[in-house]
């Protein structure tokens, strides 16, 4: 298993960088990461603003178990760079950076080498078709790339198509697939309807099913229902136990354990049962 999915991420909670006294109501939710956005969430008129608010509050963080960072403006543009050299310049270490509408491998680049100094790590939101075609080269540009995230209603609409479950299926199994082949998580967009607790659930066991290694969130009453999604249940995590457990006795031979064939396939669902099962066991 790669670095980048050696911890378990199951959730990002997205808060608006212009919005400072929801950063630390963020945090409190427990969420695995937190990113604090200085792209969509905020207007024009308050990015510098946003932007100082964001490092004060990284320069003042305590030690917290949610990983914290921010998505900055696309590279594309001037607020992008801008973004980009402020961070560079700040002495700050954010957990990660996450690029938005990354179509290039020279963005992915250029950012890395602009943090060289600067130990994190890259998240690319994957939000057009370009980026989409071109994202089996993004997943494998720059060593440090934790993660590529479906930006699935920029997506569509440059797609001219309508937001579904049906065409997003599509961009959804193209990306995770690229993900598992680099070795990289793969984050699925937020779901936009809020009071939709079960709707929510049933999304996330459906894009847990496709491949995803995390969801969005766009509000922190999200967090819970994702995050729980994620884990085995008990019996799930008991089972992943005896399976690792019953191949290390085999010397890694297939074997039989509750009359369903156990083999090397297997063994690795079950460890990864067990990373997540070391967060919990599934409430519900």
């Amino acid at each position: 298993m790669s670095a980048a999915l050696s911890t378990p991420r199951r959730c990002l909670l997205f808060v608006p960088g212009s919005r400072p006294e929801r950063y630390a109501k963020a945090v409190a939710t427990g969420a695995d990461q937190v990113c604090i956005d200085l792209e969509d969430a905020v207007a024009p008129g308050d990015k510098e603003s946003a932007r100082a608010s964001l490092f004060a509050f990284l320069a003042a963080l305590p030690q917290t178990r949610s990983e914290i960072g921010l998505r900055i403006n696309p590279l594309s543009s001037a607020l992008g760079q801008a973004d980009l050299q402020a961070l560079a310049a700040s002495g700050l270490k954010p957990a990660f950076v996450m690029l938005p509408k990354v179509e290039t491998v020279a963005e992915l680049q250029q950012a890395d080498a602009a943090l060289a100094a600067i130990d994190t790590v890259f998240i690319a939101q994957i939000e057009t078709p370009k980026g989409l075609l071109d994202a089996r080269a993004l997943a494998t540009a720059i060593p440090r790339l934790q993660a590529l995230m479906l930006g699935g209603f920029d997506y569509i609409v440059a797609l001219r198509g309508r937001a579904s479950w049906e065409s997003f299926f599509h961009p959804r199994v193209q990306l995770a697939t690229i993900a598992a082949e680099a070795d990289v998580g793969c984050m699925d967009v937020p779901y936009l309807d809020i009071k939709d607790e079960a709707g929510l659930v049933q999304e996330t066991d459906r894009v847990i099913d496709l491949g995803f290694t995390a969801k969005a969130a766009i509000h922190p009453a999200q967090v819970d229902p994702i995050q729980n999604a994620y884990l085995p249940t008990a019996a799930e995590y008991d089972r992943a136990q005896r399976v690792v457990a019953a191949l290390a006795a085999s010397g890694g031979e297939a074997i039989q354990l509750d009359g369903k064939l156990v083999d090397r396939p297997i063994e690795i669902a079950a460890e990864r049962a067990i990373a997540l099962g070391a967060l919990g066991v599934r409430a519900g």
